[in-house]
C-alpha cells in the first residue's frame, strides 16, 4: 500500500506508479490534452495498478460514444484481474462498482457509489469530479451544487488540486441561480490558475446568465491565450464568447468564430457537435444564412443514430441529422429511440420516453414547417426539459425553439406570454426584444413593437 498526494491508500507497484497516477488525475482536473499520456505512463509503470484501470474506464464513459463501450469492458475487466491478484482497498472497490453501474446504464447507483467514498474520503478528486458530470447530465443542479459544498471542509489552498474544486463549486452555484458566489469562487480558482478552462468557463456562465455581454468578451478574450494545452473543452469556451457576440447580433464575428474555433475541426466529440449544432440553429432563428455547415455536422451525427447514451446529445444529433435533410437517418434514429425509452433498465430510459421523444419529435417537426407541432409537443413537457442534463445556457435553444414556434404560427398571445417570461429574466437579450416586436406587431400594437425594437437596437449599441 502507498498513498497518493490527497493521502489516500493506493494498490500499486511503486511510488512512481502512484505519482504518474496523480499526474493523470490532476491533468484531468485541468482538461488537459496531456491526460492520455500521463494515464499511458501510468500503466507503464504498474499494469496491474487497480485504480489505473478504473481511471481509464471512467475515462472512456466520459466520451459518451458507444463505440468506446467495448474498452469501457476491458478496463473492467482489467481492473477485476488487478484486484483478484493483488487486493484493493474498500476505496478502490467502491470505484469498481461505480463504473460497472455506470457502464450498465444505472446512473443513480453510480452516482450513490461515489457519494459513498467521499463521506468517508472528501479529497477524492477523482469520484468529487466525476460526480459533478454525471450529476450534471442528469439535470440536477442542486445535487451537483452540494456534492462539492459537503466536502469543502476538507479544503483549503494547501491541499493539491484546491483551484479546480473552487472551480467545481463555482459551476454548481451558477447552475443554481446563485451568482454572486459562483463568480467569486470561479474568479478566486482562475487567479490560483489562469489555465483553468472549467472554472473560466463557469465564471462566463455567470456574466452570460445575468446578461453582462461586454464583461464576457473581455473575460474569455481575455484568458483565451492560456488555452493551448486545454483538450476539445477549449472550443466549448469559445462556442461562449461567440453567444456574446450573437447578443450583440455581431452575426460575421459569430460565424468566424464557428469556423476558426470551435469548429475549426470536424471532430466526433459530443460537446463539440452540440456546441456547433445549437450555434447553427440560434444563428437560423436570427434569419441568418449558414451555408451548408449542417452537411458536415449531419454526417457524424448519422454515426449516433443508435447511441441513446444521453437525451441531451441525442437531441443535438438528430437536430444536424433533421437540418440537413437527413430523413431516412432521422426516422432510423426516432424508432430505435422509441426501444431506448422502453428500456427499464437504464436511468436514462424514462427520460427518454418522457422528455426526448416529445422534443425530438418536436425538433423535427420544425424542420417540417410544423410549428404548430413544435408548441403542442414542447410546451407541455417545457419544465422537464432540465432533465436532460446541459446547462442553462445550452438548454435555451430548446426554449427559443418553443418560442420561435408560436411566433412563426402566428399564436400571438402564447408567444408574447413565453416572450414577456423571457424578457423579465433577461432584459438584456435583444433576441427577446426582436420577438416582442414582432408579437406585438400581430397583436395590433405598433406603438409597443416599435419601443420593443428600439430596446433591442439599444442593446446592440451598447
Amino acid at each position: 500500500m502507498r498513498q497518493d498526494q490527497w493521502g489516500h491508500e493506493v494498490t500499486a507497484a511503486s511510488d512512481e506508479a502512484v505519482e504518474a497516477l496523480d499526474t493523470t488525475v490532476t491533468a484531468y482536473l485541468g482538461l488537459r490534452l496531456d491526460t492520455g499520456d500521463h494515464l499511458k505512463a501510468t500503466f507503464k509503470a504498474d499494469a496491474e495498478m487497480p485504480m489505473a484501470s478504473i481511471a481509464r474506464g471512467n475515462f472512456m464513459q466520459l466520451f459518451c460514444h458507444s463505440g468506446l463501450l467495448k474498452r469501457t469492458d476491458e478496463s473492467i475487466s482489467g481492473a477485476e484481474a488487478a484486484i483478484a491478484q493483488h487486493g484493493a482497498t474498500r476505496r478502490e472497490r467502491l470505484h469498481l462498482a461505480a463504473l460497472k453501474a455506470w457502464r450498465a446504464g444505472d446512473l443513480r447507483k453510480t452516482l450513490d457509489l461515489w457519494e459513498n467514498i467521499l463521506l468517508d474520503n472528501p479529497n477524492d478528486v477523482l469520484a468529487l469530479r466525476l460526480a459533478h458530470f454525471l450529476h450534471f447530465y442528469l439535470g440536477d443542479m442542486q445535487s451537483m451544487r452540494d456534492s462539492v459544498n459537503r466536502v469543502m471542509y476538507a479544503w483549503d489552498a494547501s491541499v493539491p488540486a484546491y483551484g479546480f474544486i473552487k472551480g467545481m463549486q463555482s459551476f454548481g452555484f451558477e447552475e443554481a441561480g446563485l451568482y454572486e458566489p459562483a463568480e467569486t469562487a470561479g474568479r478566486e480558482a482562475v487567479e490560483i490558475n489562469p489555465q483553468d478552462a472549467w472554472s473560466t468557463h463557469s465564471v462566463a456562465h455567470v456574466l452570460e446568465m445575468t446578461g453582462r455581454h461586454e464583461e464576457g468578451i473581455d473575460w474569455l478574450e481575455g484568458l483565451c491565450g492560456n488555452w493551448g494545452g486545454v483538450n476539445n473543452f477549449k472550443y466549448h469556451t469559445w462556442w461562449h464568447l461567440a453567444l456574446y457576440y450573437l447578443e450583440r447580433e455581431d452575426f460575421s464575428k459569430v460565424l468566424d468564430l464557428y469556423d476558426t474555433e470551435f469548429r475549426k475541426e470536424p471532430t466526433d466529440d459530443h460537446i463539440d457537435i452540440a456546441n456547433a449544432v445549437s450555434m447553427l440553429a440560434r444563428l437560423e432563428m436570427r434569419n441568418v444564412k449558414i451555408g451548408a455547415r449542417w452537411d458536415e455536422l449531419a454526417d457524424i451525427c448519422a454515426k449516433h443514430v443508435d447511441d441513446h447514451l444521453f437525451v441531451f446529445h441525442d437531441a443535438h444529433y438528430i437536430m444536424a441529422l433533421a437540418a440537413a435533410g437527413r430523413d431516412k437517418d432521422v426516422t432510423h434514429m426516432l424508432k430505435s429511440m422509441e426501444e431506448a425509452a422502453n428500456n427499464t433498465n437504464t436511468t436514462e430510459g424514462p427520460v427518454f420516453k418522457e422528455v426526448g421523444l416529445p422534443l425530438c419529435r418536436a425538433i423535427v417537426a420544425g424542420r417540417k414547417g410544423d410549428h404548430e407541432a413544435v408548441v403542442d409537443l414542447i410546451a407541455p413537457i417545457r419544465y422537464q426539459i432540465y432533465r436532460i442534463g446541459g446547462s442553462h445556457a445550452q438548454r435555451d435553444v430548446f426554449a427559443q425553439m418553443l418560442v420561435h414556434a408560436a411566433v412563426t404560427d402566428r399564436q400571438h398571445k402564447l408567444a408574447r406570454s413565453l416572450i414577456g417570461e423571457r424578457v423579465e429574466r433577461r432584459p438584456g437579450s435583444s433576441l427577446n426584444w426582436r420577438w416582442l416586436g414582432e408579437v406585438l406587431d400581430g397583436l395590433g400594437d405598433m406603438s409597443g413593437a416599435a419601443g420593443a425594437r428600439r430596446k433591442a437596437d439599444e442593446l446592440v449599441a451598447i
